[in-house]
């Protein structure tokens, strides 16, 4: 397998997956173009943002892991994180998010820099958070960062789910997408870099928390060395995935408490 050395995974909150290709979006567009992806990945019950990102980051379900609002209580039974196993595993670790209950992805200690950014309700809140990753990828050798942008979900609960405003913040998303590829490529990494866009849920109307396929359906695109280019990805993808695919793409010894099956059939 390909030695790679860095992880960037980025939640879009609130990204619908049959928005993407009614926005503008060229640089998600070249990541699945190059990459392996889905845009059928399977969310968590109740989709909503704080349980999806747990399960997203701890790889196993809402039933597993019990954080079912928007409000984190203590793990009744622990679950190791993907940032968690980084840390064990002797990498470097960020998180940088615009959406402060976030910060109970991982446990105390794991992370080696953790930025809030307290404007969400503004596009320039997304931004802010891809300038800051990147200043800190400029500055660290992050073996993984999670990058969260939270507008989008905003947006959605403002205006509505598929509505123009919906839409232009998608193309805002993207964007910021392209700055940390674009400091990736600059700091020389993509021959030992994946990355991974992926969201929490959907949404429709001004809603989500459903098991529609509105709330629950939203894209999963894995790209950078040792992934197949091109490839739309045929099975069945869930978002407790993501956690054990990065794990075992950084080499990371999996837990046997994760739910999780690592999406081979994305990788060369």
């Amino acid at each position: 397998m390909h030695r790679i050395s860095h992880a960037l995974l980025v939640s879009v909150d609130g990204l619908r997956a049959d928005a993407v290709p009614l926005s503008d979006t060229p640089v998600l567009d070249r990541l699945v173009a190059e990459g392996a992806s889905t845009m059928a990945c399977r969310s968590d019950m109740p989709s909503v943002t704080l349980p999806c990102h747990q399960t997203m980051l701890r790889g196993v379900g809402v039933g597993r892991h019990g954080v079912n609002t928007n409000t984190f209580h203590p793990l009744v039974r622990p679950v190791p994180s993907l940032i968690d196993a980084a840390r064990q595993g002797g990498l470097q670790t960020g998180a940088f998010y615009n959406w402060e209950q976030l910060r109970d992805l991982s446990d105390p200690g794991s992370l080696n820099v953790s930025h809030f950014c307290r404007e969400v309700d503004s596009p320039e809140g997304d931004e802010r958070v891809a300038e800051i990753a990147v200043e800190h990828m400029q500055r660290m050798d992050l073996g993984l960062a999670f990058v969260y942008l939270g507008h989008l979900d905003h947006v959605g609960h403002q205006e509505g789910w598929m509505s123009g405003a919906y839409l232009a913040a998608i193309a805002n998303a993207d964007r910021c997408i392209g700055r940390l590829v674009e400091a990736l490529e600059g700091l020389g990494w993509l021959e030992s870099t994946v990355v991974l866009v992926t969201s929490d849920h959907g949404g429709h109307e001004k809603v989500h928390g459903t098991e529609m396929d509105e709330d629950m359906l939203v894209p999963w695109v894995l790209w950078g060395t040792g992934i197949r280019r091109g490839h739309e990805i045929e099975g069945e993808v869930e978002l407790r995935d993501t956690c054990p695919t990065l794990a075992h793409l950084l080499g990371l010894p999996r837990s046997p408490e994760w739910e999780g099956r690592v999406i081979a059939e994305a990788m060369d």
